[in-house]
């Protein structure tokens, strides 16, 4: 089954979940990142538009939204939950063929990397690389690869279409190669206690950069000859 194929049958599924501790996890992640209102955000592979709706509710009518899926009938599910969103423009197609026209302040691959096949991960950054506007960050969030090692052992039931572990050094050489850099990177847990999730945050490689130092504080003397002389006084 190909992965337009496969998505399409697992609508259904998504539309039953709904909103679930994932989604609110990845949302407190844009936020701690910079995601405001009045931003512009393109989500690569919104599904049913289950994260979409939370993200255009956070825009709170003063920004935009693209959503991107390969699936026909997710989308057409996703149209169907933000029909009262006006700002919210969903598209069909692979990542890799799609025309998304304008560049955006957030772009954000919410449990995709992984579903998309390794080869085509140099092609998928250069075109977010494209995307992200030169003050913009990319946020991915995908399974810890070591969680999914042990699905593919111990629970292949858990499964999507493809789901390959993405480890850090194969993710930082396709970012960097498409001009990102990592800002940060983190495995923390939603429903195992061993870390079943990771975040990773890129922004746009600019050129030329400049760096402020932080002034040094009074040392530790010059507060104590400060205190004196105030007792003095």
């Amino acid at each position: 089954m190909d992965s337009k194929a496969f998505y399409d049958k697992y609508a259904d599924r998504q539309i039953a979940v709904g909103v679930n501790a994932r989604h609110q996890a990845i949302l407190k992640w844009l936020r701690r990142f910079g995601l405001r209102p009045g931003m512009r955000v393109l989500e690569i592979g919104c599904g049913v538009g289950t994260l979409t709706g939370l993200l255009a509710a956070e825009l709170g009518g003063q920004g935009s939204l693209v959503g991107v899926d390969i699936s026909p009938r997710s989308i057409e599910a996703a149209r169907q939950r933000l029909a009262s969103f006006r700002d919210a423009e969903l598209l069909v197609g692979d990542v890799l063929a799609v025309d998304v026209q304008g560049d955006f302040d957030v772009v954000v691959l919410p449990d995709v990397i992984e579903h998309i096949p390794l080869g085509q991960h140099a092609a998928l950054f250069h075109k977010v690389s494209m995307w992200v506007r030169p003050n913009g960050f990319v946020l991915l969030h995908y399974p810890n690869p070591r969680f999914l090692e042990w699905c593919h052992i111990h629970r292949p039931d858990l499964l999507q279409q493809i789901d390959q572990p993405i480890h850090a050094d194969t993710l930082l050489t396709n970012a960097h190669g498409a001009g990102l850099l990592l800002h940060h990177l983190e495995t923390y847990s939603i429903w195992v206690a061993e870390n079943d999730y990771q975040v990773a945050v890129l922004r746009p490689r600019r050129e030329p950069m400049s760096f402020t130092l932080v002034p040094e504080g009074p040392s530790f003397a010059s507060r104590i000859r400060a205190r004196i002389r105030s007792i003095v006084k």
